[in-house]
């Protein structure tokens, strides 16, 4: 007989412990049917880390074979990293099916947000995408905020039960929101990006209601990406969002970490006023062009990268480009931050690892008047 990990969804093995799902021979037959492969053990006990043998197009497959059996997709996306949680194949999948869209980590929403206000943005927002879904329930996985809400969404449409497919990119919080519904801690939870490695089922307690919960898909385009694991979740926002607002003249450079350089290019005396956002653990920093590229190859305090992977990311091949941020836009760098203009235009002059998504979009947070 098959046994999976219940944390992780991958089939046990007791003969090889360098390979995924190994658990001791003595453990694997026993009676147990709550069995957790040795990495998941470890996550959950220890906050250890080991790293996987599977590849983006492994995760992609299963969820494609999950697919078949779901009646409706419960996509989950970051809210703080919106254009980050998205991914061609989400989309594509979403356009297919019918829908309950989850929006996490409204705890972390600078600024006083009300979620009908957050909601309408959503909506807005996957509609330029061509994504209708037949509605959208913001939570907070941390706190429990909303979660009772996408069990009564699915009932509300499927008052007979269903087999609904929860997916998304990694680090947006699918599987503790599956915890927080089925109200006991299974799924494994961890801040390292690909924890689930195959689809774990489990059914929401008396209901007919099946949650399949799928591997974090990688999209492309973050530039979260591009440095190492730790320097990966010091840009994640765990607790707090920074803000800061900047009313700076032509030529001045501002480092976001020691990742993205922004030359401002404004000719006017009136000068634009602008704000930035991203995790309390990124630094921002304000100089002139000459002292910013002695910065970005050297100085430690310009945090992401650390100084273990800073060599490999100044190595980088840089895009430079210019764009243009009227009142009320963002301009977003895909997992990582963006930036929000109170008065405009402002005109800058990117300079960032190629391959690194930047996006303009309706502001998120709008500026006050």
């Amino acid at each position: 007989m098959i046994k999976k990990c219940i944390g992780c969804g991958i089939e046990l093995q007791g003969e090889n412990p360098n390979s995924n799902g190994y658990l001791p021979k003595s453990v694997l037959e026993s009676d147990s049917k709550e069995l957790l492969c040795q990495r998941c053990f470890k996550i959950k006990n220890y906050g250890q880390y080991i790293p996987i043998k599977m590849t983006k197009e492994d995760y992609r497959k299963e969820v494609q074979k999950s697919l078949e059996e779901a009646d409706v997709a419960i996509p989950v996306f970051d809210i703080i990293d919106f254009e980050g949680s998205f991914d061609d194949e989400i989309l594509d999948i979403l356009r297919e099916m019918d829908s309950i869209v989850v929006i996490n980590k409204l705890d972390l929403i600078p600024d006083d947000k009300h979620p009908s206000e957050v909601a309408d943005w959503v909506k807005e927002r996957l509609g330029e995408e061509g994504v209708s879904p037949l509605d959208i329930a913001i939570v907070s996985s941390k706190n429990g905020y909303g979660i009772n809400g996408i069990f009564k969404k699915i009932k509300h449409f499927y008052p007979e039960g269903a087999n609904a497919l929860v997916l998304g990119v990694t680090n947006v919080g699918k599987s503790s929101i599956i915890n927080k519904l089925i109200g006991a801690k299974r799924v494994t939870v961890s801040k390292f990006p690909g924890t689930t490695l195959k689809s774990v089922k489990t059914e929401i307690p008396f209901s007919k209601i099946t949650l399949i919960d799928t591997p974090g898909l990688i999209p492309s385009g973050r530039f979260s990406d591009f440095v190492c694991q730790e320097c990966n979740q010091n840009i994640i926002p765990a607790n707090e969002i920074s803000r800061k607002t900047y009313k700076v003249q032509k030529d001045r450079v501002i480092l976001i970490g020691g990742m993205i350089q922004m030359r401002v290019l404004n000719e006017d005396d009136l000068k634009p006023i602008f704000s930035l956002y991203a995790s309390k653990d990124v630094t921002f920093h304000e100089t002139n062009v000459e002292k910013a590229k002695e910065l970005m190859q050297r100085a430690e305090f310009l945090t992401p990268p650390c100084d273990s992977c800073r060599d490999e990311f100044n190595e980088l091949e840089k895009n430079v480009e210019v764009f243009t941020v009227e009142t009320g836009e963002e301009l977003v760098f895909k997992g990582l931050g963006w930036l929000s203009v109170k008065r405009g235009p402002l005109e800058v002059e990117i300079t960032s690892p190629k391959g690194g998504d930047i996006i303009i979009r309706e502001a998120f947070i709008k500026p006050k008047r």
